[in-house]
């Protein structure tokens, strides 16, 4: 099944410019994310709506994953 929090996105490193990745997961978390310069980056979901975005899309991808099954019975 298709977890969307493992889904990545790239940003930029706001000291160095240098790119990486970041899961969805990650944002929806908070986590502080530390580029090879050392630059410290604290990620931000605002109100929480990323975690909700993500619980309620694998939430249906399960459910539809769970009627497909019943369809080949």
């Amino acid at each position: 099944m298709i977890d969307l929090g493992r889904q990545t996105l790239e940003l930029d490193c706001p000291s160095c410019k240098r790119r990486f990745n970041v899961s969805l997961s990650q944002i929806a978390n908070q986590a502080l994310i530390k580029c090879n310069c050392g630059q410290e980056i604290q990620l931000k979901d605002n109100n929480g709506k990323n975690k909700k975005v993500i619980n309620d899309v694998n939430k249906s991808l399960k459910d539809m994953e769970n009627a497909f099954k019943k369809l080949g019975r």
